[in-house]
Formats: C-alpha cells, structure tokens, sequence
C-alpha cells in the first residue's frame, strides 16, 4: 500500500510594492488682498495653521509666481505597438494647448521642427536608459525656461542638455571607478564634455548680444610697468560696420585724432636738418694698421 504524498506548500514571491506618488496640488489665489489670499490657503493648504509668520509670507509669494508661469510644457511617452520604443503625445486635457506649448518651446511655427528636436532628445535618452516621462519633461522645462528666440537657438539649447548630462554621468562613473586608468578616462571625458558646455553657453550669449564685441583701450605705464584699463567700446554687432573706415581710429572714443603725416601723399615724414651741414667725417681706422 503507498502512502498519498501530501503536496508542498506553495512558495510565497514577496514583491516590493511600488511607492504610491505622491500629488501636491499648488491652490489658486487670484487676488491681490493679503487677506483674501490668506483666508483661500488656509483652506487649501492643510498645514497652513503650522507655518509661523515668515513661512506664509514666502509661500504665499512662490505661489502668485507660479501662477503667472503658466503651465508648464508637458508630453506623454507611449509604447509603441511593435515595442520599437516610445512615441511622444501631448500632455493635458487639450491636445492643440500641448501642441502649441511645444512649438514656442522650441521656437517653431510648425510641427516638423518640433518633431525633430523632440526626437533628438528621445533619442539620446533612450541611449543612457532614461527614456522615461520625468526626464524628458525636465529637458522641456530647461529649454523653455531659457525662452529661444528662433530655431538655431533651439537647437543649441537641446545640445547644451544632451552635453551637460553626458558631463554630469561621466563624473558618476569616475567617482564610482575603481581602478587609476578608468578615473582618468572618465575625468578626460568629463573635462571636456564642461568645456564644450561653456563654449555652448558663450555661443547662445552671442547670438542673443547680435555678434556685438567689446574692444578694451589699455594704458601701460612705462614707469611702473603696470596696465590700466581705460574704457571698453562696445561696437559691432548686426547693423554696425567698420568705425570710420579706419582700423586705428580713436574718433568712437573720442580720445584725440589719427595722426596725420606732412606728406598727403604718404612718402612718410621728413627727416629734419640744417642747411648747409658738412659731410661726416671718415671714420679712426678707415685703414688697415698691420704691419
């Protein structure tokens, strides 16, 4: 006679439940009466009894700030049905707002413009494993925060996110390196990555100053041997051209005149001397003393 076997208990997976999100909802005071805002946050805001004087002052202030931002530029990531990675849509309750938002984030009456900076990002962060929703909306804010004025500025600022992140990882991966050879890999990199960022930051500053440039006057005293910088000249610049025809001139300044030579026709300045001068004479040894 065999004995029934008597099944195994099931094996219990414990999953870690995923942290519910958290939703603050910044409340809306359109009033200019301290006393009317006051009374709507304390109804909004739950904590608002706790906040001592100050406290409420500044939250009171940061939340008319935020009002008058607006909405922020948003979009959803979507799988795509293939599973070839994510589509982008509109974020909101009202597609042509999302639509628009993003247009002026990137300086564009079209949409192929913002198709193709959109992509450039999704692109690169989908590269580095941050193809999420939070990411990509953080890159829209920088560039919406710096207002481009047209296209080439747009697409400057999607640089100067893609090359500051890039910065930012290969600091992590030296500081997390073990070994000298991968901290100085990841330190070069890094090094350069920065430099190319500032040569971005310097390059969006001038095409907002119009390519105007700055010509710095200097006065070294011969005595002390030290420099003294006079004045700057701001000259340049999209509709100015050469300052008086004259690559010397001090007329913009206003300091003195060019230096004008004695002869118009520019065969240079006459050495003076006296009438009727004698002749030099020979020199000691216009002959040979050897023997």
């Amino acid at each position: 006679m065999t004995k029934a076997k008597t099944p195994r208990p099931k094996q219990q997976i414990k999953t870690k439940a995923k942290p519910k999100e958290r939703i603050i909802t910044i409340p809306f005071s359109d009033t200019e009466s301290e006393e009317e805002a006051a009374n709507i946050l304390a109804k909004e805001i739950p904590e608002w009894d706790s906040l001592d004087k100050h406290e409420r002052t500044d939250l009171t202030r940061l939340i008319r700030a935020s009002d008058k931002s607006g909405t922020p530029t948003k979009i959803k990531l979507a799988r795509k049905p293939d599973g070839g990675g994510y589509s982008i849509e509109p974020a909101g309750k009202c597609d042509l707002l999302a639509l628009l938002k993003l247009q002026e984030t990137f300086a564009s009456n079209s949409i192929d413009p913002v198709n193709a900076r959109a992509s450039e990002l999704l692109k690169y962060l989908g590269s580095v494993n941050a193809d999420n929703e939070g990411r990509y909306n953080a890159a829209l804010s920088f560039i919406e925060s710096m207002a481009p004025q047209n296209q080439a500025e747009a697409l400057l600022l999607v640089q100067m996110y893609v090359t500051h992140d890039a910065a930012i990882r290969s600091l992590s991966m030296m500081g997390s390196a073990e070994w000298v050879p991968q901290v100085q890999t990841f330190g070069n990199l890094a090094t350069k990555l920065l430099r190319a960022s500032q040569a971005q930051m310097e390059t969006l500053a001038k095409l907002r100053r119009g390519g105007e440039q700055t010509i710095r006057h200097v006065h070294v005293d011969n005595r002390g041997g030290q420099a003294v910088i006079a004045e700057n000249v701001q000259t340049g610049g999209r509709e100015n051209g050469k300052i008086d025809e004259q690559s010397q001139t001090t007329k913009a300044v206003g300091a003195s005149a060019t230096l004008l030579s004695q002869d118009p026709q520019g065969n240079g300045v006459p050495i003076p001397s006296r009438e009727g001068a004698t002749a030099m004479q020979d020199a000691r040894r216009d002959k040979s003393r050897r023997a």
